[in-house]
């Protein structure tokens, strides 16, 4: 049996409660719609559309050192790792180990002319046949590595044959990923006058041909330090690139007063 939900015969009816809330509403609606048609003819609603106009972008990726597995937990200073030479710890993790020159001067070696003192030749520009070499390899001031290394050690690291502990940045910084090689690099000297510690964070451009294009600090430190930090980065060299590409990198530099 059907039963109808509503007489259908009726006409549809929306009731509107009226009450002088409503009613004041209303009106009110009415004279904002008057006020815009009567200011529509003399305001300028046209919309200015956006030129077109060209980016030129330059593709950038973010550096990374040396071969590191990209875990971030590699070790390295962007040398390849060598067995740890005896000598003093590295004031910077990214200082290379260096092995002193041990050439000893020859006691009878003497000038051309002993009755004028002004031609007696100093011992370090004696002829090569006038010293005794011990240490060939050896061409630095002082032996700098780790105390507890041996004297056939060549590096900072644990095994291998190199100056420093590894390739990569490590946990200094990233953690590698082995898509830039660093092919020379200086560290800054600690400027004379300075002394205080500190680490400054600076990021960097390397361009296509492995210059570094610009550089600047990541956050507020001595401004000595910082040049001198930016002054051995500005020196710094990477392996070129065969398409114009730059990459964006981030380095700390440790300061330490010694």
């Amino acid at each position: 049996m059907y039963v109808p939900l509503r007489d259908e015969s009726l006409p549809l009816q929306i009731k509107i409660p009226w009450d002088n809330n409503t009613a004041r509403g209303f009106v009110i609606a009415l004279a904002i719609l008057a006020i815009f048609l009567l200011l529509a003819p003399v305001v300028d609603l046209h919309i200015n559309t956006i030129p077109d106009f060209n980016i030129t972008t330059v593709p950038m990726d973010v550096l990374n050192f040396g071969e590191g597995d990209g875990t971030g937990i590699s070790k390295g200073n962007l040398s390849k790792e060598g067995e740890a030479h005896k000598g003093e710890k590295p004031a910077s993790e990214l200082q290379d180990a260096s092995i002193a020159t041990k050439t000893r001067i020859v006691t009878n070696a003497t000038s051309n002319d002993i009755d004028n003192a002004s031609n007696f030749i100093p011992k370090k520009e004696l002829a090569s046949n006038q010293k005794n070499d011990n240490n060939a390899q050896g061409d630095a001031a002082k032996n700098i590595g780790n105390p507890n290394g041996t004297e056939q050690g060549t590096g900072i690291g644990n095994k291998g044959i190199g100056p420093g502990a590894g390739s990569g940045l490590g946990d200094i910084e990233w953690g590698g990923g082995g898509n830039r090689t660093v092919l020379y690099k200086k560290l800054p000297k600690y400027p004379s006058g300075v002394n205080t510690n500190a680490r400054i964070k600076i990021k960097f451009i390397v361009g296509p041909d492995g210059t570094v294009t610009s550089m600047f600090p990541l956050q507020k430190g001595d401004p000595v330090l910082e040049k001198a930090a930016m002054d051995a980065l500005r020196q710094w060299r990477f392996n070129p690139l065969s398409v114009n590409k730059d990459m964006s990198g981030i380095i700390t530099f440790t300061f330490k007063v010694s």
